[in-house]
């Protein structure tokens, strides 16, 4: 059975992502110009930040459909293939171009400072594979326990942990990113945060058809809660002393989760995925893990074109950001190994509308 909705999700969140970032670019470049608005820019950010989130809950959602006995033998080793050894060397690339911008001179320490941060403590814009390598372990070794007990407590329990992990960070932690030396905090990675996505997304795979028979049924309820915590989360933005826009706050939680259930819902009725849709899907995990480095292509085009206006230098970012990362997978993935550089395309059998999702579950 093909799951229509996954492709949806995935293409949203991976461009959510890349828009996120590129906004976030242009507000920077053109502080001055948008000074009056960007409080509200900023807050606005906000609604687009289920995609992380949304992008790993598919992970595990995925793998508890896709192997209801259990993972087979060889799983890691598959996956550390297709997506962890890409991770290494983004991180790598990442390493070497950091390391040379901050002090403007490269120097071998410097570099493997920079390449261990990344590798062990996810800070860059890779973080999220670490993430989802996580809920793989976290799979392999509570999925007997989860099968046996009750949804309803591993799902409070896990909703109090996670939520309790991730207000008392956003309380103690609020300074600009910069000033706790890297872009990608530590406190985002390790599993507390992610626990109650991994929890969710395990029964909602296993039940796949009572959980959308369940969205249909309180389908009001669904749209209330996206439109609630969508205005709670950008009054909280607006009105909130908060210290940076990111998808690791308690009400984005909420809101990460609401709409989950509102993408699964609705696009559990659409017919037949567009051909964009699938295109794009299948070649989210390169255009999440690559954009960034697309974007310093941007930042040289808004330099060199100071004048452009915000709304055309977001559009222009984005087809580049875009655009970038696909091509340049679509290139590597013609070598034989070259998918261990940037990722495997995701390429979903067609035999009898069957979708082998082991080949890709994240």
């Amino acid at each position: 059975m093909q799951i229509k909705e996954i492709f949806m999700i995935r293409c949203i969140s991976c461009l959510s992502v890349v828009l996120l970032h590129i906004i976030s670019m242009v507000l920077m470049l053109q502080a001055e110009a948008l000074a009056d608005i960007s409080h509200t820019v900023d807050s606005l950010r906000t609604l687009l930040m289920f995609s992380t989130p949304a992008f790993i809950f598919i992970s595990e959602f995925l793998l508890a459909r896709s192997y209801p006995d259990g993972v087979p033998e060889g799983f890691l080793k598959k996956r550390g293939k297709v997506i962890f050894i890409p991770f290494l060397f983004i991180a790598a690339i990442d390493a070497l171009l950091m390391a040379s911008a901050m002090g403007g001179k490269l120097t071998f320490l410097a570099f493997v400072q920079k390449y261990l941060e990344n590798v062990f403590l996810g800070n860059f814009i890779g973080y999220f594979i670490l993430v989802i390598f996580q809920f793989y372990i976290l799979h392999m070794l509570f999925h007997e326990y989860l099968k046996k007990a009750s949804p309803k407590w591993v799902l409070f329990v896990s909703f109090v942990v996670t939520a309790a992990y991730l207000g008392y960070f956003s309380a103690v932690s609020p300074a600009p990113a910069s000033e706790q030396g890297g872009s990608f905090p530590f406190f985002w990675v390790p599993f507390a945060g992610w626990l109650f996505y991994f929890c969710l997304a395990y029964y909602c795979g296993k039940e796949y058809k009572r959980f959308l028979a369940l969205l249909n049924q309180y389908r009001w309820v669904v749209y209330g809660a996206a439109v609630g915590s969508a205005a709670l989360v950008v009054a909280v933005s607006y009105f909130g002393e908060v210290g940076m826009i990111s998808s690791k706050r308690p009400d984005i939680m909420l809101y990460s989760t609401s709409m989950i259930f509102l993408c699964f819902h609705l696009f559990s009725n659409i017919k037949q995925v567009p051909k964009i849709i699938m295109f794009i899907s299948n070649y989210s995990f390169s255009i999440y893990l690559l954009h960034a480095y697309f974007m310093i292509i941007g930042y040289v085009l808004l330099l060199n074109v100071p004048d452009i206006p915000a709304v055309p230098a977001v559009f222009l970012l984005f087809a580049v950001c875009t655009a970038g990362p696909i091509l340049t997978s679509w290139a590597l993935n013609k070598f034989k190994y070259g998918y261990l550089f940037v990722g495997k395309i995701y390429q979903p059998k067609r035999r009898k509308v069957k979708m082998e999702v082991r080949d890709h579950a994240g």
